[in-house]
């Protein structure tokens, strides 16, 4: 059964500090099943998110437990997912065969691309990195867990906001019914490797496509 998300608009923009403060995301339903992306299996790293959206931007949010966490690159575009890292798959058309590919690390190093992927599978896979998001902002904290949380854990919290005049499909905002295909992934190295989803696509590869979420806009 294809997940399903309903994405509340707000009605003032959130401030991209990483900090998941604003009352705004405190009124936005978290998302709190995620899997292992192989097989379905709950037991991963804990892993949230939070999805909203305003008349220009839409605004994910990732909370993620970590006692190891993995991150040394520095530079846009480079190869991020060797280590760890939050991704968001946007299929606004829901062609399923052409989608955007953003990735944020914990030292809130951004790589984006725009694929192509006329099978579903990646036999054909067509990865243009050198699309940006034009517009986007990203923001993380990395802080202790509250002892009511993951004792010996860390936490680092990731904001994201993609103006959608960036997204070709999607200059006009999209309007209250409206459905898009998304999904939400995390790669954990340690303490040991795992593929994590919010949908998962019973292998080891995110670029499934006809596994991809929706998520429902709505107003109100």
């Amino acid at each position: 059964m294809t997940k399903e998300y309903i994405c509340r608009m707000i009605s003032n923009p959130i401030r991209i500090d990483g900090l998941l403060e604003e009352r705004e995301w405190a009124e936005i339903q978290p998302i709190r099943d995620f899997v292992s992306c192989v097989d379905a299996d709950p037991n991963v790293e804990k892993t949230e998110a939070k999805i909203s959206w305003d008349d220009e931007r839409l605004y994910v949010a990732f909370k993620c437990y970590d006692s190891d966490i993995q991150s040394s690159f520095k530079n846009r575009d480079d190869p991020i997912y060797e280590e760890e890292v939050v991704e968001v798959f946007i299929d606004p058309n829901c062609d399923l065969r052409n989608y955007y590919e953003i990735n944020v690390s914990p030292r809130n190093v951004v790589y984006d691309a725009l694929i192509f992927n006329p099978g579903g599978t990646r036999s054909g896979i067509r990865v243009d990195v050198g699309w940006n998001c034009e517009g986007i902002e990203t923001a993380v904290k990395i802080h202790a867990a509250n002892e009511d949380e993951v004792c010996g854990k860390h936490v680092w919290t990731v904001e994201v906001a993609i103006p959608f005049a960036s997204l070709d499909e999607a200059s006009i905002p999209p309007s209250d019914g409206d459905v898009w295909r998304i999904n939400l992934y995390r790669i954990e190295r340690s303490p040991k490797y795992e593929l994590i989803s919010w949908s998962p696509t019973l292998r080891p590869d995110f670029h499934v496509p006809s596994a991809f979420g929706r998520i429902i806009f709505k107003e109100a």
